[in-house]
């Protein structure tokens, strides 16, 4: 399965451009934009064929939206990430065009591929995909699996 992806390279936050304070502009989401992004957005790709999400992620999903708001917080220098099409449907409402620096595809099934010889390389590989085993599915990418049972709550 194949995935688009969408590199962000958000310059500081200049309002007479156009580039607004992220962590000012998100605040007020709702429950359901906040899930998309927590779970649609990931660090720039650092080994070939993993990915990581861009910030941790714990049951309560406030507390793991401020930890996100901190992390895109454009007010002084440029921030980097990846976000998946749910991730960019939210962005897209309050980000201009020029702030998406490239595209790619990302294959689901490398995730499912032997991980190597007990490198430093295959044991960092080896945690990646433990972290996103349960990858099969667009859905499964876009849910963290680790939250699906609390988040699925009063939601």
């Amino acid at each position: 399965m194949m995935v688009h992806l969408y590199d962000y390279d958000v310059p500081p936050t200049d309002l007479a451009g156009g580039v607004p304070n992220l962590g000012d502009v998100l605040a007020d989401l709702a429950d359901d934009d906040r899930k998309a992004l927590l779970g649609g957005l990931f660090r720039p790709e650092r080994m070939p064929g993993t990915m990581e999400r861009l910030s941790t992620l714990v049951s309560d999903l406030d507390v793991s939206f401020a930890d996100l708001l901190t992390l895109l917080d454009n007010s002084a220098r440029p921030r980097r990430f990846v976000a998946i099409d749910e991730a960019k449907a939210v962005l897209d409402r309050f980000l201009p065009e020029s702030a998406i620096a490239g595209t790619h595809d990302w294959d689901v099934a490398r995730l499912h591929e032997p991980y190597g010889d007990g490198t430093y390389h295959g044991r960092l590989l080896k945690r990646v995909r433990k972290q996103l085993r349960s990858v099969g599915t667009r859905e499964a990418l876009t849910t963290p699996f680790l939250l699906r049972r609390e988040w699925g709550r009063g939601s």
